[in-house]
């Protein structure tokens, strides 16, 4: 068919608005068109998730990895491909109160959703072939920062010296080091102007001495300087003049009780935000990589997401 071609992603079939029916052509989009950035807009229950799913499942079945941020915890549905079909693996995923309403068992229910969908997708031109292909064109794969529910995520790497490429750009090192540092005191609730705050003077300070020769730092030795800072000055001010010791060891109480809080160790385990890992299995497959972030507060999300754009913009310039 058309829409097997590469490059080309199958979205639908043409519909006919005032007729309210199906037309007989196809929706296909030439990924060349995709551009840098896009929004996708609707009512709830239009199908923006639908769509969004269609168009990275397509990519995927042409070799095409993506990193994919879940606010909602509903993207994970990309792991639920069931090339056969059967009733047997629709099972686990029923409803029973869905099965209950419609006053069938559950296995019952299994072998109508299984039925379901081999019609719906027959209406599409689409079958179990298809399904496997998209199985064997990439691996999915979720993870959960903060949390040990898929798989665990640390952030130690984010605070490691940038490659020496990154090193040798001073725009792109000013970047990642405020945005790292606005990332952290917001996870401490500190609303931290760059310019202003004397917080994130500090840290941006502490970690630039640190990278530019190299040297990488986690949470415990990021504590450790703010108490005893590489520099005795910053700007023209002598360091206890512009952050006296009493103010400095505060700030440093407030890491050390995010570091120490029930739960944060959840943070520091697990995979590093390597993305051509994350892109990439070992053997050169091809993965959807979804980080699932609906369990975390608003700051845990920002504090995450901002690290991980942080890596993917590292990685893209090098």
């Amino acid at each position: 068919p058309d829409f097997e071609k590469l490059g080309v992603f199958y979205l639908g079939r043409l519909y006919d608005l005032a007729a309210k029916k199906q037309k007989d052509g196809l929706l296909l989009y030439d990924s060349k068109d995709l551009v840098t950035h896009a929004v996708c807009v609707g009512m709830t229950g239009s199908g923006k998730t639908g769509l969004c799913i269609g168009l990275l499942e397509e990519a995927a079945i042409d070799g095409i990895p993506a990193l994919i941020i879940d606010p909602k915890g509903d993207l994970a549905n990309l792991m639920l491909t069931f090339p056969q079909l059967r009733a047997e693996d629709f099972m686990p995923w029923v409803n029973e109160d869905d099965a209950r309403k419609k006053g069938v068992s559950s296995a019952d229910y299994a072998r109508q959703q299984a039925e379901l969908w081999k019609v719906g997708l027959a209406g599409w031109r689409q079958d179990g072939d298809r399904i496997k292909r998209l199985q064997e064109a990439a691996e999915v794969a979720i993870y959960t920062p903060g949390s040990q529910a898929g798989i665990p995520v640390s952030i130690l790497k984010s605070f490691s010296a940038p490659s020496r490429e990154m090193r040798g750009d001073a725009e792109l090192l000013r970047e990642r080091v405020s945005t790292t540092v606005t990332s952290l005191l917001g996870l401490l609730g500190v609303q931290a102007d760059p310019i202003k705050s004397r917080e994130h003077i500090l840290l941006s300070t502490i970690l630039d001495a640190a990278w530019k020769q190299g040297k990488d730092l986690d949470l415990v030795g990021l504590i450790q300087q703010i108490q005893t800072p590489p520099v005795a000055k910053v700007g023209v001010l002598d360091l206890d003049a512009f952050y006296p010791s009493k103010d400095r060891f505060a700030l440093a109480m407030q890491l050390n009780n995010l570091l120490a809080a029930p739960g944060f160790s959840a943070w520091l385990e697990g995979e590093p935000l390597d993305i051509q890992s994350l892109l990439y299995a070992k053997a050169g497959k091809p993965r959807l990589a979804i980080f699932s972030i609906a369990h975390l507060s608003d700051a845990e999300r920002m504090f995450f997401v901002s690290l991980l754009l942080n890596q993917t913009l590292g990685w893209m310039r090098e």
